[in-house]
């Protein structure tokens, strides 16, 4: 995407009309306000700033312009959300690059002919003899016709290359059918239809283009669900099935209920739970989760409950927490040391439904349990217990001690104080364990690297990536030839942890080397930094000098961007106490916040905007 076409669409979008289009936006001073759209609040804390065409929120701290309002809200690329606001400003826009407008043109053409075969499995269904079966078994599955439609059902006969036939008659290519996983190659090189006998379940993106599908066997034939192959458009692993028709109800409730079936969404959706999306009969991947995360605040698995489910459920919750526990608070000790924190930026639950339900069964034959179920779902922590220990308590101290290892990952991310207090003591009874024995553990935690499930940077599978801060130290410690510099442009104010201070006095110093002669408070915390860098090859000095030039960089980003998200928040309370004095204090501090870091300041750009380029 050439950088023109960004920036006609910045200029001619203005963010006032557009956010206020969506939002109840009200005047507050010379700028705006309302309720944020990305978390759940009552007092407005989303404020819009036309001077700047920019917008922040100091309760979540979501902030951007218009292409990254659209990008949040519409869950979209930046390409799709530049293309949105092009067509709502009446702007063309120029590719740069004639390999996007193929890829364009080639997955336009694979909606195109997934919408056709989406039509004809639908006229199959409801309109030919052939699809008496299919009609039969959704009656018998008590799906109404006006679900169905919603759902876009329909049935693909038990013929061998009736839809192959159907799509190369109008025009189709036999590689275009392969390729949208609609028909299969044989060995012998024949093609015949992909989906025979299958009631078919069209999956939708979240505009309601059909990227694939799933289809339910009527017969014998294994397996008894079929799902479109990877294809250009479908990756099973990014997708929630009926998210298109949920996402305004999650939205608005801030509630997700995630199931594991086709009719176990439709079921749900037809008798009034429209915030119902299912995970295509798979455990949840991250993707999904955080699709989840970036619309709803709380997140409930209500998934079958036999053995198979039950072990479905503590996979999701595994993954769900992998996913979502990558928000991180700072935390001072007593020592005034700061630390940081993963928590959940979701609630977990458990919707336990009875033995031998799913969802579509409880629904259907008794009502009053499921809701029962929604209404006290079972934490995260208590599913857990529950999960390990049964009804009965440990057997033995050893047992018990592995089972509080297992679960106090789960109390600290939480995140909420009074949370992690009564769960403790909750955990300290089922355990039959002092309550000092798990607040010890969970303090011993605090100080252990945070489970991850990636490796980069040298970071090993169950460990938490190190901080900005963090990766600027062992970089220095690392590369004392190429540190002497930075050493002395580093501003002290700039590092939170008081022992990054002392590590940065002793080296100016040079009372100690890189490697040797730390005080004991210390020899430990630099050999972990030391350790965690150790993996990453050996830089020159001026490729070290360049790492070391850019950690500084992003840190002094890091700290320019809370001190300004803390002053825009002075501003704020300024503006509504109508204390003239202390916004001219604050707005005077935001002026001398540019002087101390010219660099995010270009001449172009307004002080409150972040016009870094984004990635296209």
């Amino acid at each position: 995407m050439a950088r023109e076409d960004v920036e006609r669409v910045r200029e001619a979008i203005d963010i006032v009309e557009l956010i206020g289009s969506t939002l109840d936006l009200r005047k507050a001073g010379k700028n705006y306000k309302a309720l944020c759209p990305f978390h759940q609040e009552k007092t407005p804390s989303f404020y819009v700033f036309p001077e700047t065409q920019s917008f922040y929120c100091f309760g979540c701290g979501a902030s951007g312009d218009a292409i990254t309002f659209v990008m949040r809200t519409e869950q979209l690329g930046f390409r799709e959300a530049l293309e949105r606001l092009a067509e709502r400003a009446g702007i063309t826009l120029q590719s740069s690059r004639l390999h996007d407008d193929q890829e364009d043109e080639q997955r336009q053409r694979l909606f195109e002919l997934n919408r056709l075969a989406a039509a004809w499995f639908a006229h199959v269904l409801w309109s030919t003899a052939f699809g008496e079966p299919a009609r039969a078994y959704l009656e018998r599955r008590g799906v109404d016709r006006a679900t169905a439609e919603r759902f876009g059902l329909g049935f693909a006969p038990d013929a061998p290359a009736a839809l192959l036939r159907y799509l190369t008659q109008l025009g189709a290519s036999s590689d275009e059918l392969v390729q949208a996983g609609l028909v299969v190659r044989r060995d012998d090189g024949s093609l015949v239809d992909r989906f025979r006998n299958r009631v078919m379940f069209p999956i939708r993106d979240r505009q309601g283009r059909i990227l694939g599908f799933g289809g339910r066997t009527l017969g014998d034939v294994q397996p008894k669900y079929l799902n479109s192959p990877q294809t250009p458009l479908f990756d099973k692993s990014s997708v929630l099935y009926a998210l298109d028709l949920a996402e305004e109800a999650i939205r608005a409730q801030r509630t997700a209920i995630v199931v594991e079936g086709y009719l176990d969404a439709i079921t749900a959706h037809q008798f009034g739970y429209l915030n119902t999306v299912a995970s295509l009969g798979t455990a949840l991947t991250e993707r999904q989760g955080k699709l989840l995360r970036r619309l709803a605040d709380r997140i409930l698995l209500a998934l079958d409950a036999d053995a198979a489910g039950r072990q479905a459920t503590l996979r999701g919750l595994e993954l769900l927490r992998t996913a979502l526990a990558d928000t991180e608070r700072p935390v001072a000790d007593p020592r005034q040391l700061v630390r940081f924190e993963r928590t959940l930026g979701v609630e977990l639950a458990v919707v336990v439904l009875p033995e031998g339900f799913d969802p579509d069964d409880l629904i259907r034959q008794d009502r009053p349990r499921w809701e029962a179920a929604l209404a006290q779902p079972v934490s995260l922590v208590d599913y857990y217990l529950d999960a390990l220990l049964g009804s009965q308590p440990p057997a033995h101290p050893r047992e018990a001690a592995a089972l509080l290892e297992r679960v106090a990952p789960l109390l600290l991310e939480l995140g909420d104080p009074v949370q992690v207090d009564l769960y403790t003591r909750a955990v300290a009874h089922r355990l039959h364990l002092p309550e000092e024995t798990v607040r010890r553990l969970l303090a011993s935690y605090r100080r252990r690297p945070v489970k991850s499930s990636s490796s980069t940077n040298g970071q090993q599978p169950g460990q938490r990536p190190l901080t900005t801060e963090q990766q600027l130290i062992a970089l220095l410690l690392r590369y004392p030839d190429a540190a002497a510099i930075f050493l002395e442009e580093l501003d002290q104010e700039s590092l939170l942890d008081v022992r990054h201070r002392e590590i940065v006095q002793a080296l100016r110093s040079g009372v100690v080397g890189a490697e040797t002669g730390w005080p004991d408070e210390l020899t430990e915390y630099v050999a972990f930094l030391r350790e965690r860098v150790a993996a990453q090859p050996d830089l020159p000095v001026p490729l070290a000098r360049q790492a070391l030039r850019d950690a500084l960089r992003r840190l002094r980003r890091e700290r320019h961007d809370e001190r300004l998200r803390s002053l825009l928040s002075e501003v704020r309370v300024a503006e509504q106490t109508g204390d003239r004095a202390a916004l001219r204090s604050a707005l005077e501090l935001i002026e001398a916040l540019k002087q101390r870091f010219p660099e995010f300041y270009p001449e172009r750009s307004p002080y409150f905007r972040d016009t870094r380029d984004p990635v296209t």
